[in-house]
């Protein structure tokens, strides 16, 4: 009975796709950190710029959820109901899609890029590396927004393996490009925050050409001649009816920092430098909860294809014990340590302060972010994110008057701000882990035969 509760027979599979994709994931948080880095050299401001454009690219990035969470529960459930063929025309559906959802997001992010900066109360210097950073991501957006779509592809069939090594080798072209584009290193012309922005489109382009190259291998696209032909679109909407309140959760999640950044400001820049720091070392148990989550969305959706729902509640109950025990660690170094953490990433005494005070609000409830987290996979794996949103969406929007309310209202300063974050998390993890386990939509869901998005067309 010991062995079992230390090595349960599922525990090898939802492992089998988390390391990969927390290993992939890291690779995000290194390719941000090497240019958090060469940055640096440049100032606090173009630290500070370069954040606040970060804010906007996550969400700009979560909102290419609204055709990726789709293709990847949709193709999860038609594999695990092995209908191979659907999954590869679902796949050639999400391209189309996912490129005309960009171009819409490029013709409304391109002319407010100043016009946002300004609203989040930036100073001149700090906004302009902002501007530049941020303009050059959007011109690019296709590269990474297909980028993105294709490791969903990868991970709705399990194979977060190859995906992790294509974007392995794009961090590693990245360390080498930093220093030559940011600072002129071997070429003597430095584009500095430009440089940065540049570097990162690149690698994504060696990135992505990779992926296309390792899908046609695999069988998960068909050839490159039907690829490019209009689809039918005979799942476009189900891809959205998935994709869409995922990529609302995620986008809200996302322009919430902007509009936070706006109060952390009245106290500073320090402040914003010590969250940029703390997200970081947060990135690590953030990602470690989307590899679950990433585990979850692809075993749960194949295994509710097949119409073992028996299969999926062992899923899911596994997958919260296993991100609880990982998160714990994490969670006292976050409440005990948390100077000793971010003294190697900045030699600034007020920035240390305010990251170590962030880091031990949140560590209290590191837990409940891996809750959230995972059940966000367990419902795209289902193919039912809206009732996930109705409780994400709300307790997220409740972050900024919080924090008005506790940092400026009360007088509590950035601790209020942190305090405001960490509450809804708590409120969050709680809530979605109930939804599951006793709401009625997913009892229903649960007690069908046939996964509703793998119905036949009406």
């Amino acid at each position: 009975m010991r062995a079992r509760w230390f090595h349960h027979p599922l525990d090898r599979e939802i492992s089998k796709i988390t390391v990969p994709a927390f290993l992939g994931f890291l690779g995000f948080i290194l390719f941000d950190a090497i240019n958090i880095f060469w940055v640096g050299k440049l100032g606090t401001s173009a630290i500070a710029g370069v954040a606040s454009a970060a804010f906007l690219t996550w969400a700009v990035m979560a909102a290419m959820n609204a055709t990726a969470t789709g293709a990847n529960s949709l193709i999860a459930q038609l594999f695990g109901a092995g209908r191979a063929e659907e999954a590869r025309q679902t796949a050639v559906e999400s391209v189309w899609l996912s490129l005309g959802v960009c171009l819409l997001l490029m013709a409304l992010l391109l002319p407010c890029i100043g016009a946002i900066f300004r609203l989040m109360g930036l100073q001149a210097e700090t906004a302009a590396y902002a501007r530049q950073y941020l303009t050059i991501y959007a011109c690019a957006l296709p590269l990474y927004y297909l980028c993105n779509l294709a490791g969903n592809i990868f991970n709705a069939y399990g194979d977060t393996r190859t995906n992790v090594l294509i974007m392995s080798l794009s961090v590693a072209l990245n360390i080498l490009l930093d220093p030559v584009l940011i600072l002129g290193y071997l070429t003597g012309r430095p584009f500095g925050v430009p440089g940065a922005a540049a570097a990162s489109a690149i690698c994504i382009t060696c990135a992505l050409l990779l992926q296309v190259v390792f899908l046609r291998r695999r069988g998960y696209l068909p050839p490159l001649g039907e690829l490019v032909r209009l689809p039918a679109f005979t799942r476009a909407r189900r891809i959205l009816e998935i994709g869409v309140p995922a990529a609302s959760v995620n986008v809200v999640w996302s322009l919430v920092y902007p509009a936070l950044t706006a109060i952390i400001m009245r106290f500073g820049e320090a402040p914003l430098a010590g969250l940029s720091v703390c997200f970081r070392w947060e990135g690590i148990p953030y990602f470690l909860s989307i590899g679950f989550s990433t585990a979850m969305a692809t075993l749960v959706g194949q295994a509710y294809g097949r119409g073992d729902m028996q299969r999926v509640r062992q899923l899911v109950g596994r997958g919260r014990l296993l991100i609880t025990a990982l998160l714990l660690p994490v969670a006292l170094a976050f409440i005990f340590i948390p100077h000793l953490l971010v003294r190697p990433l900045t030699s600034d005494p007020e920035v240390i302060a305010n990251a170590a005070r962030y880091l031990r609000t949140v560590g209290y409830f590191e837990v409940f972010l891996g809750w959230e987290l995972l059940f966000e996979g367990v419902f795209a794996g289902l193919g039912h994110t809206r009732d996930y949103m109705l409780i994400s969406v709300p307790l997220t929007l409740a972050r900024w008057p919080a924090a008005w309310l506790l940092a400026i209202t009360l007088g509590l300063g950035t601790p209020g701000i942190w305090w405001a974050i960490s509450l809804s998390t708590l409120a969050k993890g709680v809530w979605v882990s109930w939804l599951f386990h006793k709401g009625v939509s997913t009892a229903r869901l649960l007690a069908a035969h046939i996964p509703p998005a793998l119905a036949p067309q009406q």
